[in-house]
């Protein structure tokens, strides 16, 4: 938290086009949403029928661990046994004043997100926000307990209830979304979007909102006085379009019924700018507007007001300190766990290897990591024994100015290669480089010695922290991601790491593994 005259504003990248929108409500009531109100009600409608809908699941499932607590703590004979209860009330008699309580449990749940229609919240995010719901509620129910002199029947039986709530809550939301999926319902309530400024960094957005309709985002449009790109040739965006200058403003969110608008990089004046964000005022449209330095600021930022300035302050782009210690010990604990149970994989794979093919079953590559130290990076072997003096000829086939050389069905895989890289089983002898100090299970990817060479200065920013078997950049795309996106990506990681941010990469990559989506 900041001090006095500080106030924190979110992150520029990734969640600047994660920030939650205004109610449907308050965007009517500008001067000029009246012509707008009838496209906007049929949002508004969905808005709360999803609403009422989670509250129901929400609801269905609190009181079934309710009555699965109840088992467990006066039915269950083990418990019982060992653990036998000095009275054993009716069910009824515990049910009624959670019933009471269950406003607040839901209140709870909204005050954490739960309850957002305009943003889909991944399913390792909702685990967090369901306990943080979960833990306030148990305290206010026992404060307000203590306070009308009520006397706890088992306190067993809340501490039981407080784990059952957590678990029903979570898997009663992914039962609901697995309905949703099965009915082809999306559970986001899209915003039509409109992009002011049609240069590199808007073509940029548009394709990210395209790609993550989970955000609530859907871009349909430009507005520029002097565009870069009138049209597209990426499939996410070919369809959008210039709709217009900025003196065709009003009449561009009236037709197109816009529902936000988010300011990008243009040629256009700062008083220019200004006037489109009182006009989005006068329309009753949500108004955001992209910093500059995107590309580097992606923490929570503090802006600092002096002498009427204001100021913001970049953080330095490492992990250090306790934050260290504390990644340090979970690498090296989960890496020797998971050889326990990875070492026949490892032992099978080597045996396929050398039957496939001739040649070592490692690959050895000299890499940079960390402060730009360089080491030998190893893998199982998935290309031919010379791979490496045939990579000149397909140079050219790379994309020209991305860092990441990669081709699509590289003709040096080899058979066993292809089946290896699809489920990324040649990354796994990389946990000796996690071993020897020289990677982390998360992190960066670790860039080959000429890449670095031509890496840009907020490039560099990556090296100042071990590189990672995995990553931000592996569970959004894999190699599908343009490099400078991956940059953005490790920055993100860099000053938003934490235990939990890790352990929910590791899981997630389980799931781009599966999905083989960008692996090649």
């Amino acid at each position: 938290m900041g001090g006095p005259g500080e106030v924190e504003v979110q992150d520029a990248f990734p969640d600047f086009i994660l920030e939650s929108d205004k109610d449907l409500d308050a965007l009517l009531s500008g001067t000029g949403a009246g012509a707008l109100a009838s496209a906007r009600a049929i949002g508004t409608l969905k808005s709360a029928q999803l609403v009422v809908l989670r509250m129901l699941f929400d609801t269905a499932a609190f009181l079934g661990a309710a009555r699965f607590t109840y088992y467990v703590r006066f039915e269950n004979s083990y418990v019982l046994q060992h653990f036998p209860p000095a009275t054993t009330p009716n069910f009824s008699t515990l049910l009624i004043p959670l019933l009471i309580g269950l406003p607040l449990l839901l209140l709870f749940l909204r005050i954490s997100g739960m309850y957002q229609t305009h943003m889909r919240v991944r399913v390792l995010d909702r685990f967090p926000r369901i306990i943080a719901a979960v833990n306030a509620f148990v305290v206010s129910f026992l404060v307000v307990m203590f306070l009308v002199n009520q006397n706890d029947p088992s306190r067993g039986y809340i501490i039981i209830l407080w784990f059952c709530a957590i678990v029903f809550l979570f898997f009663g939301r992914l039962l609901l979304q697995a309905a949703f999926a099965v009915a082809s319902i999306d559970d986001v309530v899209q915003l039509k979007t409109l992009i002011v400024g049609s240069g590199k960094v808007g073509k940029s957005l548009a394709l990210k909102l395209k790609q993550h309709p989970e955000f609530g985002l859907n871009p349909v449009g430009f507005v520029d006085n002097d565009p870069l790109y009138e049209k597209f040739t990426e499939p996410d965006i070919k369809d959008l379009k210039v709709l217009g200058g900025t003196d065709d403003f009003l009449q561009i969110v009236k037709d197109q019924d816009i529902g936000k608008v988010i300011i990008g990089f243009s040629k256009d004046s700062h008083e220019q700018l200004l006037d489109l964000v009182s006009k989005c005022n006068e329309a009753g449209v949500d108004c955001s507007i992209l910093p500059r330095l995107f590309e580097i600021i992606t923490d929570e930022i503090i802006i600092r007001e002096v002498g009427g300035i204001s100021l913001v302050p970049i953080k330095k782009k490492r992990i250090a300190g306790f934050d260290h210690v504390l990644k340090n010990a979970e690498d090296y604990t989960l890496v020797i766990l998971g050889l326990l149970f990875v070492w026949p994989v490892l032992l099978a794979t080597a045996i396929a290897i050398k039957l496939d093919t001739r040649g070592p079953v490692f690959f050895k590559q000299e890499r940079v990591g960390k402060d730009g130290k360089h080491f030998n990076f190893v893998k199982f072997r998935s290309m031919v024994a010379n791979a490496e003096d045939i990579r000149d000829g397909l140079e050219n086939e790379k994309e020209e100015g991305d860092l990441l050389w990669k081709i699509v069905d590289d003709p040096r895989i080899t058979r066993v290669g292809k089946w290896i890289r699809k489920f990324s089983i040649d990354e796994l002898p990389q946990i000796f480089n996690v071993i020897a100090g020289h990677m982390s299970l998360v992190g960066p990817r670790p860039g080959l010695p000429d890449e670095v060479d031509r890496y840009k200065g907020w490039h560099r920013l990556r090296l100042n922290v071990k590189p990672g078997i995995t990553g931000l950049w592996q569970v959004n795309g894999r190699s599908d991601i343009p490099f400078d996106e991956m940059v953005k990506y490790d920055l993100y990681y860099i000053e938003r790491w934490s235990i939990w941010l890790d352990v929910k990469t590791m899981l997630r990559t389980f799931a781009a593994v599966l999905s083989r989506k960008g692996a090649y």
